[in-house]
C-alpha cells in the first residue's frame, strides 16, 4: 500500500475529527456554568488537575495548626473590620445606617472567635480526665468494705443524677446542631450559587458604575460565602466537642451506676450521721428564720415611707411622682408579703425534712416489720403531700413569670420618661424577685420529694430494710384488719318466718358491711331517682306548661315517696329486718303526737303558698319587721334574703297567719319621696326645676309616672321641698342607692346656682329703746351676806347675757 496514499486518506479524517472535538469543546464550555450549578461537570472535566493537587493540599492541611489556622483568620477579619469601619465612619457620621459589609465582616469576627474557643475547649476537654477531683474522692470513698454512710451514698447518687441530665442536656444539644448543620448545608449552596451568579453579572457589565456595583455585590456574596462556611465549621465543632463530652462521660456515668448497684444494699444511717444532718437542717432553719427578720423590716420601713407619702399625697397631683412611688412600694411590699410566704413554705419544707429524715432513721434502725411499714406509710404520706404542693408552686411561678414579661413589655416603652421608666424598672425588679422566691420553693420541694421517693425505694424494693416477705405479710395484714372491719357486728335481732305452716325465728346479726352497703346503695338509688324527677319536673314545665312551683312541689312529694320506697326495698336486700326499728316505736308515737303538730302545719301552710302563689320566688316582702326578697319557697319554710345579706328561714305558717306586705305583688313600681329645705330668700321654681331635672337624669328614675316637686311648707328655718319619683325594684336595684345619687345632684347643682341649703337656726332681737331694770333684792339676815351675793348674780345674769347676744348678729 502506498504510504502517500494513507497520508492523503487519513487527513480528511484527521480534519474531521478535529472539527468534531473543537465543537465538543466549544459545548462544554458553554454548558459549564449550568454544569457547575448542578452536575459538577467542570469538576468532572478538570478532576485531573484537582486531584494532582489534593496530596499538596492534604499535606499542607495536615502540616498546619488548626487552632493557629483559625486565629489568624480571626486576625485577618478584625484587620477587614478595622479598614471597613474607617470607610464607614463617615457615613455614619452623616447619619446613614451601617452597611451590609460591616455586619457581615462582625459576623465573620464573631464566628472565627468561637472557632478559637471552641478549639481551645476541644484541646482542654481531650487532656482533661473525665471525673472531676470532687467525683474522684468521691469515688475512691466506696473502695473500702461495706457498710456504707447513707449520706455519701446520697451524695453519690446526686453526682449520678447531675451526670444523667448534664448528659440529656448535651444529647439535645447535639440533634439541635445536627439540624443546624444541615440547614448551614443547604444555605452553603446557595451561597455558593449566589457568587456563581455575581461573577457572571460582573462580567456581562459593561459601564463603569455597573461594573463598580457588581463587584460589590461580588464581594458581599463572597463574604455571605465565608460567613456561612465560617458558621458550618464553627457548628461541626460543637457537634465534635459535644460528641467527645458524651463519649468521655457516659463511661463515668455506668461506672457510678454500677457502683449505686453495689452500696445500696449496704449502706447504712449511723447516729452520727443523723445528727449531722438534723444540725445542718436547723442551721437552714436558722437562716430562714433570720431572713424572715430582715424582710420583716424592710418591709416595716417601706410602710412607714408608705405612709409619709400618702399624707403627702392629699392635695397633690394624681399622677404625680408622690403617686408613682406609692405604686412602686406597693408593688414592692407586696413582694414582701409573698417573700414571707415563701419563707414560711421554706420553713415548713425544713421541717418535713427533719420528719422524714427521723423516720428514714427509724427505718433503718428497727427490723420489726410493723414499724417498718410505718415509716414507709409516712415516707409515703410525705411524698404525696409534696406531689400536690408541686402544682401549686409551678402555677404561682408561671403567674409571676407572666407579670414579668408584662412589665417588660411596659419597660420597652420609649415614650417613658427617665423617672418613669426607673420606678418601672423598680417594679420589674420586685416582679422578678417573686420569682427567684417561688423558684427556691420549688427546687427545695423537688429536691425534697426526689429523696424520699429514693427512701422509698430502698425499703421497698432493694437492700435488707424491707423484704418481699415482709411485705406479702403487710399486705395480709392490712387486708384482715379491713376484712375484720367489714364483718364487726354491731347488733343482732331476732324475726318470726313461716316455714311449713310453722313460726320459726331467725336471728339476723347487723354487721358494718351490711350498714354500708345499705347505705351506699341508698345514696346512690336517691342520687338516681333525684335525677329522674329533675328531668320529669324540667318536662313538665316545658312540655305540659305546668308552672314552675307546682312541678317542683310534685317533685318533693315524689322524691319523698320514693325515698320511702327505696329504703324498705334496700332493707329487704340487704336482709335487715324492720324489726330492728321496733325499739324506736314508742319514741316515734310520742314524737310524732307532740312534735309533729308544727311541722304538719307549716307542711300544709307550704302547700296553700305553692298553689295559692300570693307569695312567689323573687317577691319583696316585709314580715315582722323585716324587707327581703323571697328566694326559696319549701314546704316546711321559706328563706327570706334581707337587703343587708341576712337570710331568715320563716316558718310558712307566719306567711299566712301574719299580715305580711308584698311589695311587688302586682307590680314593681315603688313611689319614693325625697324632702330638701332652701333657705329663705331663694326662688323657689328654680330650686324645684333644677330638682326636677336631677331626677329626670338619673337611669333609674322612671319617666313614668314623671317625677314632680312640691312646695310642702313655710318651715321654721327652710323653705320645705319634695321630690315624689317613682322607681321599678329589682335584683339590680337598691332604693337608698337611688336616693343618695339624687341627693349628691341636688346638693351639687343647687350650689352651682347659688340656692343655699337651709340648717336650723335661731334669731333673737333685743329690744333697747328703753334701760334694762336691775333690782336687788335684800336676803333674809339668817341665809348671810352670800345669799345676797348669789341673788345679785341670777339678777345681773340677763344683763350680761343680751349684751352677748346683741354683739352675735
Amino acid at each position: 500500500m502506498d504510504p502517500c496514499g494513507n497520508c492523503a486518506a487519513s487527513r480528511p479524517e484527521s480534519a474531521s475529527m478535529t472539527l468534531q472535538r473543537f465543537f465538543f469543546a466549544l459545548y462544554i464550555l458553554l454548558l459549564a456554568p449550568l454544569a457547575d450549578a448542578q452536575l459538577s461537570l467542570p469538576k468532572q472535566l478538570f478532576g485531573a488537575s484537582k486531584e494532582a493537587s489534593k496530596p499538596a493540599e492534604a499535606t499542607t492541611t495536615e502540616a498546619v495548626d488548626p487552632r493557629a489556622e483559625a486565629a489568624t483568620l480571626l486576625a485577618e477579619a478584625r484587620r477587614q473590620q478595622d479598614e471597613q469601619r474607617l470607610k464607614d465612619r463617615a457615613a455614619t457620621e452623616n447619619g446613614s445606617p451601617i452597611s451590609e459589609r460591616q455586619r457581615l465582616l462582625g459576623r465573620l469576627v464573631l464566628l472565627y472567635g468561637e472557632r478559637v474557643n471552641l478549639l481551645d475547649e476541644l484541646d482542654t476537654l481531650n487532656n482533661a480526665p473525665p471525673e472531676t477531683p470532687n467525683q474522684r474522692t468521691l469515688l475512691a470513698e466506696f473502695d473500702g468494705p461495706p457498710p456504707y454512710s447513707a449520706l455519701r451514698v446520697d451524695a453519690l447518687r446526686d453526682e449520678y443524677d447531675t451526670l444523667s441530665e448534664h448528659l440529656k442536656s448535651l444529647a439535645a444539644a447535639g440533634r439541635a446542631l445536627e439540624e443546624q448543620q444541615t440547614e448551614l448545608i443547604d444555605a452553603r449552596k446557595r451561597a455558593s450559587k449566589a457568587v456563581r451568579l455575581a461573577e457572571d453579572r460582573l462580567a456581562s457589565a459593561n459601564k463603569r458604575e455597573q461594573v463598580d456595583k457588581d463587584r460589590d455585590n461580588r464581594e458581599l456574596a463572597s463574604l455571605g460565602q465565608r460567613q456561612v462556611e465560617a458558621d458550618l465549621t464553627t457548628t461541626t465543632l460543637g457537634r465534635e466537642l459535644i460528641q467527645r463530652e458524651v463519649e468521655k462521660l457516659q463511661p463515668l456515668r455506668e461506672k457510678m451506676q454500677r457502683l449505686l448497684a453495689r452500696v445500696l444494699p449496704e449502706q447504712r444511717l449511723s447516729k452520727e450521721d443523723f445528727e449531722q444532718q438534723k444540725a445542718s437542717l436547723r442551721g437552714r432553719q436558722n437562716r430562714v428564720s433570720a431572713e424572715i427578720d430582715r424582710v420583716v423590716a424592710a418591709n416595716s420601713k417601706l410602710a412607714a415611707e408608705r405612709e409619709r407619702l400618702a399624707k403627702l399625697l392629699t392635695g397633690a397631683d394624681p399622677n404625680g411622682p408622690i403617686a408613682h412611688r406609692m405604686r412602686v412600694l406597693d408593688v414592692q411590699m407586696e413582694t414582701g408579703r409573698l417573700t414571707l410566704m415563701t419563707l414560711s413554705w421554706l420553713d415548713g419544707l425544713i421541717q418535713i425534712a427533719g420528719s422524714a429524715w427521723e423516720q428514714r432513721f427509724v427505718g433503718f434502725r428497727s427490723d420489726d416489720s410493723a414499724t417498718r411499714q410505718a415509716v414507709l406509710s409516712a415516707l409515703q404520706r410525705t411524698a404525696e403531700e409534696l406531689a400536690s404542693r408541686q402544682d401549686l408552686f409551678r402555677e404561682m411561678q408561671d403567674g409571676a413569670r407572666t407579670a414579668v414579661m408584662q412589665q417588660a413589655l411596659r419597660l420597652d416603652n420609649t415614650s417613658l420618661s427617665s423617672s418613669a421608666r426607673s420606678q418601672e424598672s423598680a417594679i420589674l425588679q420586685a416582679l422578678e424577685k417573686r420569682v427567684q422566691d417561688y423558684q427556691s420553693v420549688e427546687i427545695a420541694g423537688r429536691q425534697l420529694y426526689r429523696q424520699i421517693k429514693r427512701w422509698l425505694k430502698d425499703f421497698g424494693y432493694s437492700g435488707e430494710a424491707v423484704d418481699a416477705d415482709d411485705w406479702k405479710l403487710g399486705a395480709l395484714q392490712i387486708t384482715n384488719i379491713l376484712k375484720q372491719i367489714w364483718d364487726f357486728e354491731m347488733f343482732a335481732v331476732e324475726d318470726s318466718t313461716f316455714v311449713d305452716g310453722k313460726t320459726v325465728s331467725v336471728s339476723y346479726g347487723i354487721t358494718v358491711g351490711k350498714s354500708i352497703g345499705a347505705i351506699a346503695l341508698y345514696i346512690v338509688g336517691y342520687w338516681l331517682f333525684s335525677l329522674l324527677s329533675a328531668r320529669l319536673q324540667r318536662l313538665m314545665v316545658s312540655r305540659f306548661r305546668v308552672d314552675q312551683q307546682l312541678a317542683s312541689v310534685i317533685r318533693r312529694w315524689s322524691m319523698i315517696a320514693l325515698a320511702l320506697v327505696l329504703v324498705i326495698f334496700i332493707l329487704n336486700l340487704a336482709r335487715i329486718p324492720l324489726t330492728v326499728f321496733a325499739f324506736m316505736g314508742g319514741a316515734l308515737a310520742i314524737g310524732i303526737g307532740f312534735g309533729t303538730q308544727t311541722i304538719i302545719k307549716n307542711v300544709i301552710s307550704g302547700i296553700i303558698i305553692l298553689f295559692e302563689r300570693k307569695i312567689r320566688v323573687g317577691d319583696i316582702v316585709a314580715i315582722e319587721g323585716m324587707t327581703g326578697y323571697v328566694t326559696q319557697v319549701d314546704l316546711r319554710a321559706s328563706t327570706l334574703r334581707g337587703f343587708d345579706g341576712l337570710e331568715a328561714l320563716v316558718p310558712n305558717s307566719s306567711l299566712l297567719e301574719n299580715q305580711i306586705i308584698n311589695w311587688t305583688y302586682s307590680n314593681t313600681h315603688v313611689r319614693r319621696e325625697i324632702r330638701i329645705g332652701i333657705a329663705y330668700g331663694s326662688p323657689v321654681r328654680d330650686a324645684a326645676d333644677i330638682i326636677s331635672g336631677c331626677a329626670d337624669d338619673h337611669g333609674q328614675v322612671l319617666s313614668d309616672p314623671k317625677p314632680e316637686v312640691f312646695f310642702e311648707d313655710f318651715g321654721d328655718n327652710a323653705l320645705l321641698l319634695v321630690l315624689v319619683f317613682w322607681v321599678e325594684l329589682g335584683p339590680n336595684l337598691m332604693g337608698r342607692r337611688v336616693d343618695s345619687d339624687l341627693r349628691y345632684a341636688m346638693e351639687k347643682r343647687l350650689g352651682k346656682a347659688g340656692i343655699t341649703i337651709s340648717f336650723p337656726q335661731r334669731d333673737v332681737h333685743l329690744d333697747l329703746s328703753q334701760p334694762l331694770p336691775v333690782r336687788v333684792v335684800q336676803a333674809p339676815a339668817s341665809e348671810g351676806g352670800e345669799r345676797q351675793a348669789s341673788a345679785a348674780q341670777r339678777n345681773a345674769q340677763p344683763t350680761e347675757k343680751h349684751d352677748d347676744e346683741r354683739k352675735t348678729p
